[in-house]
Parts: structure tokens; C-alpha cells; sequence
């Protein structure tokens, strides 16, 4: 929604412009700084950063926008240079105590940006200011505002693990004052003359092409197209199985299983296979056996996209349907999904699928609305068939929406769930042939087995989770009500953190919506109850997993959220509209907020997080791509996490590709050469090392992921 002023010719302006492109090349191909000091991985990120700074503050010059410029350039690095001081892994907190020359570099970024604003607050009149925001949002619903938004500034579960209250606050502390500058930085850019002016609808096309094309981007260059976490070695292996024609492969060689075992993959009865679900490796299979596999999740985050544009557009008009769009293609959880293996966007698609064939059935009717209803119930069994609980739980909350949204909800709800039987069903006849019952699952038969019967079950006891923890991750043995209080606040504090990337908090326009929306609709309040119930649900769960890419179990409510974030900025336009037309839109705000998440947020998080993440790497994919391994047996020494090569195996262990094993150091050398007739075998190490050093290497036990 954006439309141009009249350029300027300010020289400055096309110097800014010009600088972008120079600094792009510098952060790729500039092999160290002037002193011949190499320029490590973060540093080349920041320089990035300017450049996207740099090419916003050019711009706004030429459209005689100087001063929003120098405040979105201010806001845009000083929060760069957090983000550079944030430790990535499981628990992202600040470095409050710098440690080296470049963290003292990012202070300075921080410092001026507070300089820089602290200016405009001053020339733009910061009492008047505060005096109409407590006037036209009300001040107490403003504190309840800031109060929220600094509650959950930090992961509560870092602090609580260490007995470190004191640390806690401090970092609360610090956040919460970081969170005001950056809010701060916002407020002033209102003061200034805008960049852009009216509007201009974007087609959501381009959105849509975003979320491909940024996904897609993470996808190849961050995830590197390999598994990052145990669940999706074994969705892989399972994907690949199924694409060869088969629900199970056969058992490899006794001599070989040692070598060959690994979590969540299971060798049992003369079968190998995977214990994770059907429904998403049924769906990988189709991609693997067109070579388009690296491909798929991508594309379903830009179908994702335009389904919720449809959904939105026809429940709250086009202003709305916008902001979701916009907001969807810029979110770095969401991007981050797609860009993973995990099963998470097409569960995403499915649901937002089976509501746009519901909604269409409604709004045409004609002959064939029951149809479209049978496709939406369908859409919902594959999620079953996927995530069951994410079924179940979508399933029914759609199907009591059919029954009691309108008149002749029977009739409407019939078709439905016969496509939810017809999908759904599928997965008890898959687990009757893994397991010999329909009614369990592969996945909780394998850890009734290696953990404790009912170990992964929902609810609470001493004997919920592994028997053995999981350390940090999981801080007392079973699950209680506390615990579970303490998992849902931390994995609010991850959502703030990791849907949108904002450094005024993901949340922010949630909340405005909670605060200050006005006439609800029937579809808010069933928005509503949807997160209510995924929350509430999944606090029984004894793993709160937000350690990944973010609160993934609650991303069965993704849309909700975004569909009510975008209701927010809606509400906050009605109750602060433009005071001239020389002033910003709100719309401003909303895409300077959304190119942070974009352009700044998602490639650090690839960067700082998700390269490597796990201690996975593709040295040994590449490797082998050479042709150097021939069809050997290869022992590899342990380097990283030993699913880096056993990707690369045929589930049928056939000859004229590489068999990769883990040299354990106990194999019967020639029980495998009896095994591997006519092959040879010779040893491999990898020699792998980290290529971000920092402490998010702390351990691999993250990897060991469970699915509720």
C-alpha cells in the first residue's frame, strides 16, 4: 500500500541509494576489513544491515523525507546491533556485559540511535505527545500495554533453571528499556513527513512470491536442504521409503545395525522404518520422486499466504486481508518453517484449504457446495494424518463452527467430517500395518518402548517425559500445573521473540487488538478460541518446544494470530488517524516494522541459528556428490550429528550408491564384508568443525524432539 511523492534532488539521497549495492558487495565478497583482519559471518550480516539502511534513508531523501529516513536508518541499525549482542540459541538473551571491540561498536549503534531520537522527540514536543497518546488510547490501557510486552521480553525458563532471579530482572530491565527507544523511534517517525502517502494495493501475488522466495532463500543457504533435528532425519528416511513404493524397507544387515541406529528410527520384525507420521513424508514423497522435495515447502507458504488473503478478504474486507498478507510474507517464524523439513506449513495450508473450501461452499452454494466441503474435510484429515492432535483439534473446532455458524449446520457438518473419515482414516490403516493396532501410533509404541509406557502421553505425573530429562529443556522430572504455568510463559516469550522479529515486541499489534479493537465479529471470536484452545491444550504437554523455530506446537494457531494482529492495526488506524497529509501513514510504521523482520531478523536467524544448527552440515552430501564414495561401505568417524550422512542412504541399502554407517568402534569388519559382498569398506572423517563458533554449540540433546 504505497504510492510515491515528489522526488527530490538532493544529492545525499542518491549517495545513499549508491551505498547500498557497494556495501552488499562488501558484505559478500570483501575478504577482511582494511587491517587485514577477516571479517567474520555476523559482521558481514551488519554490514548487510547498513546496506538496507542505507538504501531506506536514500530513498526517503529523494521523496523529501529526511528526517523519517534518519530515524528508520537509527532504528533500523540500533536494532541490528541488538539483535548482534543477542546469544541465538535455545534461550535468546542479551550480552549485557560487552566482550569484544565489535560489541562495543554495537553499544555506540545503540547509543546513537537513543541520541538520534531523543533529538526528534525533543524538536517534535514529547509532552504533547505523551498527552494525546493517554487521550486517544488511554493511559492505563498503555501501561497494561508495556506492561505485557516487558513480561515477556526474555524466556523465563533460562532464569528459573538457574536460580538466577537476579539476572532475570536485570535482563528485564535492559530489554524493557531497549523495547521504549525502539518504541520511541516509531512514535517520532509519526512526527516527521512521510516517504510514502495515500495508498496502493499490492496484489497479493507479491506477498506471496515473497514468502517463496525468502523461505526458499533460507531453505538453500541457512538449512542448508538437510535435517537440522532428529524428526527430520526421520520424516526423510520415511519421505524416501514411501517414494520407493514401500510403507516400511527391509531390516539391514545385523552387522550393520549398530551403525545405522538412530533416534526415532527403528529396526523391528524384519522392518525398517521411521516412527514419525505419515501424513507430511507422504507429502515429501511426491516432491522426492519429481526431485522438487527442497522445493515444496516453500511453495506451500506462498499458497499459505494467498489462502489466508482469500479467508481474510471475505471476513474482514481488503484493508485487513493486506496487512496478513504483508505480514505473513515477512514473518520469520513462518519463513523459517517453510525453509525447514518439519511438517509445520503444510499442516498451515491444509487448515487455511479446508476453511477457504468452507467459506466458498457458503458464499456460491450451487450444486457442488457439498463437495467443496468433502475437500475441506479431506484437507483436514491430511492434517490428522500428520500431526493428529493438530487435527483433532482444527477438525473439531471447524466442524462445531459448520454445525452452529448458520441454519442447516447438519447438513453442512455431513460432508465434512465423511472427508475427515475418508483422510483420517487413513492413518489407523498405516498404524494397524506398523504396529499391528490402528488405534497406536508408530510414534508412541517406539517411545513407549525406549522411555516408559505413557511417558509421552498428555497430562500430569511424576512419570510424564523422558525418563532420563532433558536437562535445561525440561527442568523436573514429570509434569505438573507449575511446570506447565512456566512452559506457556516461556513460550509466549518465544512467539514474541520469533513471529514477526520486531524489537518493540511480535506481539505488539495482538495486543492492540486485546486492547483496543472495537466491534467483534463472530470470526474474532473464533480466531480467539482457537489460540485458547491450542494453548490450554498443549500446556499439558510436559515439552513446551520453542527451541527450534520458535513455539512450533502452537503453530496450528499462526493464523489466528496473524489474522488478529492485522484487526489490531486496524484498530490503532481508526483511533489515530493522520493529522496532515505531509505525516506518515500508519502503514509506514507497519512496513518499516515488517523489512526489520525481513531483511534484518530472518537472516540473522539463519546465520546466528539456523546454519548448522544441531551440528548438522552437508560436507559429507557434498562429498559424495563427487562420486569419490563409489558404492563403498563408509565408516565415518563421529563428526557433528551422524544423520549428515545417513541422509544420503538408500532405505534399501542397494548397491551403486554409498552406504554410510557411524564407526562405532566396535563393528565386525567381517560380519560387513559378508554382509556387503563385492564392496568395499574404508574408513571417513569428515573432519567437520563448526563454522560460527559461539556457545549455540552447547549440545545436541535440542535434536531429540518429540511430537505430540
Amino acid at each position: 500500500m504505497m504510492a510515491a511523492m515528489t522526488r527530490s534532488h538532493n544529492p545525499f539521497g542518491t549517495l545513499s541509494v549508491l551505498a547500498a549495492p557497494l556495501l552488499v558487495a562488501a558484505a559478500l565478497f570483501a575478504p577482511s576489513w582494511p587491517g587485514g583482519v577477516p571479517i567474520a559471518p555476523l559482521e558481514r550480516w551488519m554490514i548487510g544491515v547498513f546496506a538496507a539502511a542505507f538504501l531506506v534513508l536514500g530513498y526517503s531523501i529523494r521523496r523529501d523525507a529526511a528526517g523519517f529516513g534518519a530515524l528508520a536508518f537509527a532504528f533500523l541499525t540500533g536494532a541490528a546491533a541488538q539483535l548482534y549482542m543477542t546469544e541465538p540459541l535455545w534461550f535468546p538473551t542479551l550480552r549485557l556485559k560487552p566482550q569484544t571491540l565489535t560489541d562495543w561498536v554495537m553499544v555506540a549503534i545503540l547509543v546513537t540511535e537513543a541520541v538520534v531520537v531523543a533529538s526528534a522527540l525533543v524538536r517534535a514536543g514529547w509532552r504533547p505527545l505523551l498527552a494525546a497518546a493517554a487521550q486517544r488510547l488511554g493511559a492505563g490501557r498503555v501501561v497494561l500495554f508495556l506492561a505485557f510486552t516487558f513480561a515477556f521480553v526474555v524466556p523465563v525458563l533460562h532464569y528459573v533453571g538457574r536460580d538466577a532471579a537476579g539476572a532475570y530482572v536485570a535482563h528485564v530491565l535492559a530489554g524493557a528499556a531497549l523495547i521504549l527507544l525502539h518504541i520511541a523511534a516509531l512514535v517520532s517517525m509519526t512526527r516527521t513527513r512521510s516517504p510514502i502517502s495515500a495508498a496502493h494495493r499490492l496484489t497479493p501475488i507479491a506477498p506471496a512470491t515473497i514468502a517463496v522466495v525468502a523461505s526458499l532463500l533460507l531453505g538453500v543457504f541457512a538449512f542448508e536442504g538437510i535435517p537440522h533435528v532428529e524428526d527430520e532425519v526421520g520424516y526423510l528416511f520415511q519421505a524416501q521409503t514411501f517414494a520407493g513404493g514401500a510403507l516400511t524397507a527391509p531390516a539391514p544387515p545385523e552387522a550393520a545395525q549398530p551403525a545405522l541406529d538412530y533416534y526415532l528410527i527403528e529396526v523391528r520384525d524384519g522392518h525398517w522404518y521411521s516412527a514419525t507420521l505419515p501424513g507430511w513424508p507422504a507429502a515429501l514423497a511426491l516432491g522426492i520422486a519429481t526431485g522438487l522435495g527442497w522445493l515444496l515447502n516453500p511453495l506451500l507458504a506462498g499458497v499459505s499466504v494467498m489462502l489466508a488473503y482469500a479467508i481474510t478478504l471475505r471476513k474482514a474486507g481488503q484493508d485487513t486481508a493486506d496487512v496478513v498478507a504483508l505480514m505473513m510474507a515477512a514473518s520469520p517464524w513462518l519463513l523459517a518453517a517453510a525453509g525447514s523439513m518439519m511438517p509445520h506449513t503444510l499442516t498451515l495450508t491444509l487448515s487455511l484449504f479446508a476453511w477457504w473450501m468452507i467459506l466458498v461452499a457458503d458464499e456460491r452454494g450451487g450444486g457442488r457446495w457439498h463437495w467443496r466441503l468433502v475437500a475441506g474435510g479431506l484437507a483436514m484429515g491430511w492434517i490428522f494424518a500428520a500431526r493428529p492432535l493438530d487435527g483433532v483439534l482444527v477438525g473439531a473446532l471447524t466442524g462445531l463452527w459448520l454445525l452452529f455458524a448458520r441454519a442447516g449446520g447438519l447438513w453442512r457438518a455431513l460432508p465434512y467430517a465423511a472427508g475427515c473419515v475418508a483422510a483420517g482414516g487413513l492413518l489407523l490403516v498405516y498404524n494397524a500395518a506398523i504396529t499391528g493396532s490402528a488405534l497406536t501410533l508408530p510414534l508412541s509404541d517406539y517411545l513407549d518402548r525406549h522411555w516408559l509406557p505413557g511417558a509421552n502421553d498428555f497430562g500430569f505425573g511424576p512419570d510424564i517425559g523422558p525418563p532420563e530429562g532433558w536437562g535445561a529443556l525440561d527442568l523436573w522430572p514429570g509434569h505438573s500445573a507449575g511446570e506447565a504455568l512456566l512452559n506457556t510463559i516461556n513460550l509466549v516469550s518465544s512467539l514474541q521473540f520469533e513471529m514477526m522479529g520486531w524489537p518493540v515486541g511480535s506481539l505488539a499489534l495482538f495486543l492492540a487488538f486485546l486492547l483496543w479493537g472495537r466491534r467483534l465479529t463472530g470470526f474474532d471470536m473464533a480466531m480467539m478460541a482457537m489460540i485458547s484452545v491450542v494453548v490450554v491444550t498443549m500446556a499439558f504437554y510436559w515439552f513446551a518446544e520453542s527451541y527450534y523455530f520458535g513455539p512450533r506446537y502452537w503453530f496450528l494457531a499462526a493464523f489466528p494470530f496473524f489474522y488478529l494482529s492485522a484487526r489490531g492495526c486496524l484498530a490503532l488506524r481508526e483511533l489515530l488517524p493522520e493529522s496532515g497529509p505531509g505525516h506518515v501513514r500508519n502503514e509506514a510504521i507497519l512496513w518499516i516494522l515488517c523489512l526489520f523482520g525481513l531483511l534484518v531478523f530472518t537472516p540473522w536467524r539463519g546465520l546466528a541459528k539456523y546454519h548448522e544448527y544441531g551440528n548438522y552440515y552437508d560436507d559429507i552430501r557434498d562429498a559424495a556428490a563427487t562420486g569419490q564414495f563409489g558404492d563403498d561401505i563408509v565408516l565415518m568417524t563421529k563428526s557433528g550429528n551422524e544423520g549428515s550422512g545417513f541422509i544420503l542412504n538408500d532405505p534399501w541399502l542397494r548397491s551403486g550408491r554409498p552406504v554410510f554407517l557411524l564407526d562405532t568402534g566396535a563393528l565386525d569388519l567381517d560380519a560387513l564384508r559378508a554382509a556387503f559382498p563385492g564392496r568395499e569398506i574404508r574408513s571417513y572423517d569428515p573432519g567437520w568443525e563448526p563454522r560460527v563458533p559461539r556457545e549455540r554449540r552447547s549440545g545436541e540433546s535440542i535434536s531429540r524432539t518429540s511430537n505430540p
